[in-house]
């Protein structure tokens, strides 16, 4: 795999190029989260986030910086500092959250960069460009996913790289094809320029990342994978039931799920799973029209979505419905 711990480049890189995650970022001040909360989502982090990065292949050196809130009980900390060598850097701070915490965490390292001698022997050698990807800390992503980000640079200034196509695991262990627009696994392509911090990719919200900068979608095999449990926000399983098979051979994974179902079990399963999806859909109609919508652009293979107002389908009809005087009850 990948050195994720090395942020210097050699001369002709074209870019640097960071993975990050927020663990426990203080949203509330005040408020830290409780260990039970944070020993629940390490087990999360482990079994997907951790495990599937330190199994990347073929990609370029990438440096992971990883949020935690330092207001933690030292054990914790101690486990966390174990996991970290050799994987990813914490940041460890009770700052409220701003994506300047990773922009300064990744300026620091460059200015390290710059006042010590290269990998290649070279010396203050920072690439011109940057890309920050997003992953969640309950999160996963396919063995190729690095890679295929960095396949996917072009030297354009605020553009952002998706890949729509992922799966999703519920509390079960049955797994689902997902198509998400603007999907939570970003990446920024940002020119560095001299006296002035990156934006990083969480400048954006990620559902509305078009209204900040054009979107490139790109049409790939599932290349993200997202975890369903109690505490998660997204805690619908909105994708089409699938089986494993595609799980198994495209992530690396110490999560707990059904490796292997039978045929008629599967054709059961996928059976019962629409039923239940036709009533998601009569619920909340938002949901299908946000399927509706993926579904269009994907049949349009890879493409790029201009920068634009950043709503989805779902919320420009509501939009447009609203301004006509319609107001849902």
């Amino acid at each position: 795999m990948a050195s994720p711990a090395d942020p210097a480049r050699s001369g002709s890189a074209p870019f640097d190029h960071y993975l990050l995650t927020r663990f426990s970022a203080a949203f509330t001040p005040g408020e830290p989260a409780q260990a039970e909360w944070l020993r629940y989502r390490l087990g999360f982090f482990v079994d997907a986030c951790w495990s599937s990065v330190l199994g990347q292949q073929g990609a370029s050196d990438f440096t992971w910086l990883v949020l935690f809130d330092d207001r933690c009980p030292d054990d914790f900390r101690a486990d966390v500092e174990s996991l970290a060598a050799g994987a990813f850097t914490p940041i460890w701070s009770h700052e409220p959250w701003s994506p300047s915490i990773f922009a300064r965490a990744i300026e620091s390292r460059r200015v390290g960069a710059e006042g010590s001698e290269g990998a290649g022997g070279t010396g203050g050698a920072v690439a011109p460009w940057l890309l920050t990807t997003r992953l969640d800390s309950d999160d996963g992503i396919a063995r190729d996913f690095m890679a295929a980000v960095q396949r996917e640079f072009t030297p354009t200034d605020g553009l952002f790289v998706d890949f729509p196509r992922g799966i999703q695991i519920d509390r079960s262990g049955n797994t689902y094809l997902y198509d998400q627009l603007s999907s939570p696994f970003l990446t920024l392509v940002e020119q560095r320029h001299e006296g002035r911090q990156p934006q990083t990719v969480y400048a954006a919200r990620h559902a509305r990342a078009s209204a900040w900068g054009p979107v490139r979608e790109v049409s790939a095999p599932p290349m993200w994978v997202q975890v369903i449990h109690g505490s998660n926000l997204l805690n619908m399983t909105v994708g089409a039931r699938v089986s494993p098979r595609v799980v198994n051979e495209r992530f690396e994974l110490a999560l707990v799920y059904d490796r292997d179902v039978p045929l008629p079990s599967l054709l059961r399963q996928k059976a019962v799973h629409r039923l239940r999806l036709m009533g998601v859909w009569w619920r909340h109609p938002g949901e299908a029209t946000k399927w509706a919508e993926a579904k269009f652009w994907r049949l349009r293979g890879t493409h790029v979505r201009p920068r634009g107002s950043g709503l989805n389908l779902t919320e420009s009809l509501k939009a447009k419905l609203a301004r006509r005087g319609w107001r849902p009850r």
